[in-house]
């Protein structure tokens, strides 16, 4: 099996153009603005969303996949948004390996640049019509609830593992399942493909957002490009951490709960990682993942077979398999 990398390597020209038409995307007089876009751009990123898109475009048609770059591009502007506006939020200094916009250019530049890329975003959603415009926008909405649910519920230690699995489904599935459903009406699927793909999208997206939460526990934070327990360090609940606390004894759990509550530290942390390994909450959380990569993967049998597909399949086993990559 590839990693990552290695699979993203065969869409490389893909990705190249995904990367420039951001840039033309997000193109201004404004000299400020048009550079601090760049910036967020240039960060980089894995492309899921717009290599979602435009796969599902191509296993949906025979035109040529630069008919959906500008959809594409303009989820990959949505998800930059939303980042930015989650730095915001966290006050966070670092984003893939470099300092956020708002640590360089203060927290109102940082709001200007994350609701111009939204606008963008939604530009270049119109140009396929009402009807992919809305998909576009309640996919936004949808993200904007689960924000709000995740805020709501910081600090709040006896989340349960359903309103934490509500949470990632607005925030990070629902989005996904978007980038196939906007793709499949743009080229005209027929329902039962349609449905099919974007099924696959948003169980790839749930597996995906479980594993991003285990590795924020147990990655390598060079190789994340982002510092681990920063979703504890915001008083975050993940499923980890709730399997951890849903298994271990009261006094255990009343003392990190304590802890926690407290912005917690490095032997907190410590302590934390290895009672998820003890109580096997990460294998736990792994399995769920797992689980959700496996129904995505069912979700293409009935689809037929292309390079497309594989390639999709492919990418629903590695998601779940950074685990081993970056721990």
């Amino acid at each position: 099996m590839r990693d990552f990398l290695e699979w993203q390597l065969g869409l490389h020209g893909k990705v190249d153009e995904v990367n420039q038409r951001l840039m033309e995307a997000v193109h201004t007089d404004q000299e400020d603005l048009y550079r601090m876009s760049l910036y967020t751009i240039e960060a980089g990123g894995k492309r899921f969303r717009p290599l979602l898109t435009i796969l599902a475009y191509e296993i949906s048609c025979d035109q040529p996949y630069n008919k959906i770059l500008d959809l594409a591009a303009g989820y990959e502007l949505i998800h930059t948004a939303s980042l930015i506006h989650d730095d915001i939020i966290d006050n966070a200094s670092v984003r893939r390996g470099r300092p956020t916009v708002n640590s360089v250019d203060g927290l109102a530049n940082a709001i200007v640049v994350g609701d111009y890329l939204f606008a963008k975003a939604y530009e270049l959603g119109s140009r396929y019509g009402t009807t992919v415009s809305k998909i576009m926008a309640d996919a936004s909405s949808r993200l904007a609830e689960g924000q709000t649910l995740e805020a709501v519920n910081l600090g709040n230690l006896d989340l349960d593992e359903k309103t934490y699995l509500e949470i990632i489904s607005n925030k990070t599935a629902r989005f996904f399942e978007a980038c196939a459903f906007g793709a499949t009406t743009a080229a005209g699927a027929d329902e039962k493909l349609s449905l099919s793909l974007r099924d696959f999208a948003y169980n790839l997206g749930m597996a995906f957002q479980v594993t991003d939460d285990i590795l924020d526990i147990v990655g390598d934070a060079t190789k994340l490009g982002k510092p681990t327990f920063t979703d504890l360090r915001h008083n975050a609940m993940t499923l980890p951490v709730i399997d951890t606390l849903r298994k271990s004894d009261e006094n255990t759990r009343n003392r990190l709960k304590h802890a926690l509550l407290n912005g917690g530290d490095e032997s907190v942390d410590r302590e934390l990682k290895d009672l998820m390994v003890q109580t096997g909450a990460i294998d736990y959380s792994f399995s769920v993942a797992k689980e959700f990569s496996g129904k995505a993967m069912n979700s293409l049998k009935n689809t037929g077979k292309s390079p497309d597909l594989h390639l999709l399949m492919e990418l629903a086993m590695i998601v779940v398999e950074r685990i081993e990559e970056l721990s």
